[in-house]
């Protein structure tokens, strides 16, 4: 690797098995087409070129049929990457990720899922396996090894009753 630092030698690949509901594979779509967000690239995804959320608002038509697999219309989807209202009010002023980031973990507080998901979520890279309670447990018992395993309930937000394969304790929200 020459000492070279990057996305290809940055860390070990991760991945995260994700079950087929809807509601599930929504919100992975959503914390994807919001990395260039967290990267700081822009402040919506729809003016990152290479999002398929912008793509599919572009019209392109294998983006707007990816969607479909998740989400009914675009509408639904918007309201997952932005919040009901998304719009900044007065009294409904946005807050920053560094904040977010503070309730989430030193507060151990709860915050709307489309502030979570602007923050740096490690269910989504080291969760193992992401679903219903039912699926995740069913999923870790097949790996269990020595010790059982069960499903882990996710924590900072309203996730809609999904779970994680693993315990993650420390480091959740950056």
């Amino acid at each position: 690797s020459r000492d070279r630092f990057g996305p290809l030698w940055c860390e070990r690949f991760k991945s995260v098995l994700v079950e087929g509901d809807r509601w599930a594979l929504r919100t992975v779509a959503a914390y994807i087409d919001l990395n260039a967000v967290r990267a700081g690239l822009v402040e919506d995804p729809k003016d990152y070129r290479f999002c398929g959320y912008a793509e599919a608002i572009g019209g392109g038509r294998m983006a707007r049929a990816g969607l479909s697999v998740v989400d009914k219309d675009l509408a639904g989807y918007r309201q997952t990457l932005y919040g009901a209202g998304a719009g900044e009010k007065d009294e409904k002023k946005s807050i920053s990720r560094e904040e977010a980031v503070r309730v989430l973990e030193e507060e151990k507080g709860k915050l709307p899922l489309s502030v979570v998901l602007r923050c740096r979520v490690r269910y989504f890279t080291d969760g193992m396996v992401l679903g219903s309670p039912s699926f995740v447990e069913e999923q870790v018992q097949q790996d269990a090894g020595k010790r059982p395993k069960r499903a882990h309930a996710m924590t900072g937000t309203d996730w809609g009753g999904l779970a994680v394969g693993t315990g993650l304790r420390t480091g959740l929200f950056r």
